[in-house]
This record gives structure tokens, sequence and C-alpha cells, in this order.
């Protein structure tokens, strides 16, 4: 084992931390992050983690980054700068990014009825729990859904899986590979709500249905809209909903009889074909992308809109999608509802985002109040503190317990070498 992680912590300094100007951080700094960067070594060389890429940054400077592990640990080809991830739940902050651009443009209003966009929603109704009667009522929504409910995550939606039996609803049915986005987000019209239309925060599947927005807006497909709001004007070449078979990550996850690994990439769930077009683009979940390009985006929010090729979205806008907007009864946040994660200990939530509401370090997780927020089933995670000047990326394909751990790591070794905010 102490061979393996000699060999590991090796292919750090050639990929990762070597590469960072670490000529400006001082002792104390760099030895938190080397922390950080053996913490990610010692999960691949203990079987926790096939590999894992990261990408730190401090004001806009490179402090941190990584490639240990392997991409294929059959076909021995190992983590790299350009390994390609499923974000699954990380699309929803670009999608969001996306219909905010078109609100600033006129195109879209916050206040205006999804109806506007989608006429099948017209006429919502609502599950409705009756007291000592056995199946939920379907009832009349008391007001229509608008399209700020759809980033605020309190349309109403949720997954497949919430909905009472009696729905019939199957997920295949909403992001399935041989439907398009209209037909899967017409199917999702024909379903009673779960909540009233600003009532409740619900996980679900309130992106895809903004992601359908989009295209009825812009008049293209999902795939072709993003590029043009958000990935031509960003740089970020490697993300998209297809990605090339040499170098997107397998997937894998533990085998309790012989304490490793094994491939469960047939498992993952299918928010997108990711090696082949198709008409399915899952606005909240179906990306890939790279730990440098998300990078990218995640130092836009935190330069208050402002991406390497100039401004993308107005200050006043990232101030409204990163205030926390989720009040105690609305709440309370969750990541997988199976699941419980430390993650999202002292969540809020505001436009697509998550939004620490209060300074957290319990459960192993570190996070700090007016952080931005949030991650992907497969072991992918992000963070943004503005105050701080930092934003950190951290990626691995992983399917089992412990799943936000590399995003914990992260943390806890990026605020360790930062501890104090300006």
């Amino acid at each position: 084992m102490r061979k393996v992680a000699v060999a590991l912590l090796t292919m750090i300094v050639a990929v990762g931390a070597g590469a960072a100007p670490t000529s400006k951080l001082d002792a104390g700094q760099r030895a938190a992050l080397e922390s950080m960067e053996r913490a990610f070594a010692q999960i691949v060389a203990g079987e926790q983690r096939a590999g894992v890429v990261w990408e730190v940054a401090k004001d806009g400077v490179v402090v941190s980054r990584g490639a240990i592990g392997w991409q294929d640990r059959e076909a021995r080809v190992p983590m790299s700068a350009t390994t390609t991830f499923r974000l699954y739940s990380m699309s929803r902050a670009v999608t969001s990014v996306a219909a905010l651009r078109l609100v600033e443009r006129g195109q879209l209003r916050l206040d205006a009825p999804l109806a506007t966009y989608l006429p099948r929603f017209a006429t919502p109704t609502v599950f409705e729990i009756v007291p000592g009667v056995a199946e939920p009522q379907i009832v009349p929504a008391r007001r229509p859904i608008l399209i700020g409910d759809l980033l605020s995550y309190r349309a109403g939606f949720g997954y497949a899986y919430d909905y009472p039996k009696s729905a019939g609803l199957q997920r295949d049915e909403v992001i399935g590979l041989d439907i398009s986005t209209a037909q899967g987000i017409d199917r999702l019209a024909s379903v009673p709500l779960l909540n009233h239309p600003g009532e409740r925060w619900h996980y679900g599947f309130a992106s895809d249905v903004l992601g359908r927005v989009i295209e009825v807006v812009t008049g293209v497909t999902l795939d072709r809209a993003l590029h043009a709001l958000v990935f031509e004007p960003l740089g970020m070449e490697s993300t998209g909903f297809v990605t090339s078979p040499t170098r997107l990550a397998k997937a894998y996850g533990p085998d309790k009889n012989a304490g490793t690994l094994v491939d469960v990439t047939e498992r993952l769930p299918k928010s997108a074909d990711y090696l082949r077009a198709s008409a399915m683009h899952s606005g909240g979940g179906g990306l890939v992308s790279t730990a440098h390009d998300y990078l990218i985006f995640c130092e836009m929010l935190r330069r208050k809109g402002v991406g390497p090729k100039g401004r993308l979205l107005s200050e006043k806008t990232v101030a409204a999608m990163s205030t926390d907007d989720l009040s105690a009864s609305q709440g309370p946040l969750f990541w997988h509802q199976k699941d419980p994660s430390p993650i999202v200990i002292g969540g809020g939530w505001g436009l697509g985002v998550g939004v620490r509401a209060h300074d957290v370090d319990a459960s192993g997780l570190i996070s700090r109040r007016g952080e931005i927020f949030w991650g992907g089933l497969a072991g992918t995670g992000f963070f943004i503190d503005p105050a701080s000047g930092l934003s950190g990326v951290v990626m691995t394909q992983y399917l089992g317990p412990d799943g936000d751990e590399p995003a914990l790591l992260l943390r806890r070794g990026v605020y360790g070498a930062f501890p104090q905010r300006r």
C-alpha cells in the first residue's frame, strides 16, 4: 500500500500542484494544500476511488491542480486534465446561467407563467394529502407555475420516485434516450405537481423543464443554446452533452465482498448518451465536462459575472443567483433523499445553486456563509467563496456510500490553506 501511495503522490507532483504557481503561497498554505493532495492520493490508494481530478484557484490564480489514479482501471488509462466527467446535478447551475442570460436580454421573464412558453402547463393540478384518505387527492393549483419557480425549485416538481404510484410516472418518460426533450417535458405536464407552486422547495425535474423553456425561447435545441449562451463565451471547450470515449471516465463503486472497486458504469442513470448525439438534452443532469472547464464557470460567478472574454452576467443577476432565498417553512434543502449528505448542512438555495446560509464546521464539512456550491450524483463537486476569492472543483466517477468525501476533503484543504476572509 505504501508503494502505491508513493507512486500516486509522484503523479501529483508531475501533473498537479507542481504545475501551479506555488511560489506565491506561504509555507502554511503550501502545507495545507499538499495535505489535501495526499488525502486524494490516499483515497485512491485505499480503493475508495479509482481516480480524482481537481483544480483550485485563489483570486483567479490556480494554486492546486491534479489528476491522480485511473480514468479506466481495466485499460490502465490514467486520469488527466482532459478527462471528462458526467456532471449530473452540476449541470443545473449551467442551465440556470443560460436562462438568466435570456432574462437579461428581455427574452424571458422570471415573473411570467410557465404556460407562456409551455402551454401544456396552463392549468396545473397538485397531489394533495387528505387525512384519513390513502391516495392523494388531485386539486387545482393555487396559482400558476412561474419561470422563477423553476430556478428557486419551488415549482412543485420532484423526481419520478417522489410521485404517488397512481401517477405511473417513470424516469425514462421524462429523461429518456428514446425521446426528445420536448416529449419528456410534455409527459411531465400531464402529471399533477407534488406541491402548490411557490410553497415548497423540492429537488427534481425543475431544471429539465427550464432547459425546455430555453429551447422554446431560443428556437434551437438545448445543446446549441448552452453552447451559444455559456460555453463559447467562456471558452469551455470540453463541456457539452457528448464527449469522446477516449476521454470519458468510467464509474466505480465498492464491492463489499472483495473490499475493492468494481466497474459500475452501466448502473449509472442515463441522463444523456454521453458518447452520441441524441434528441434528449437534460438541463438538470446531462452535461459532461472537465475540472478545468468547470473552474472557468465557477470563476465567472466568483468574479460577479465576468468571464475570460468579458462580462457574461450583470453583478445584480449574480447577486440574485447567489442569495439564499429558502425559508424554514419551504425547506429543508436536501441532496439525495435516501442518502443524506453533510454537504447540505447549513445550506440554502438561490437561483439554481446552493448557497451556504451560515458557517459550518461539523460532520466533516467546513464551509462559510455565502459559499455557492453543489455537486453531482457520480462524485463531482464545486464550491465558490466570493468573500475569500476562492473557487474549487473536484471530480471523480463513483457510485456508493460517502459519495461527497472528495468534496469534503477539497474544502478542508482549501479553507485550511486560506482560513481568513478578506
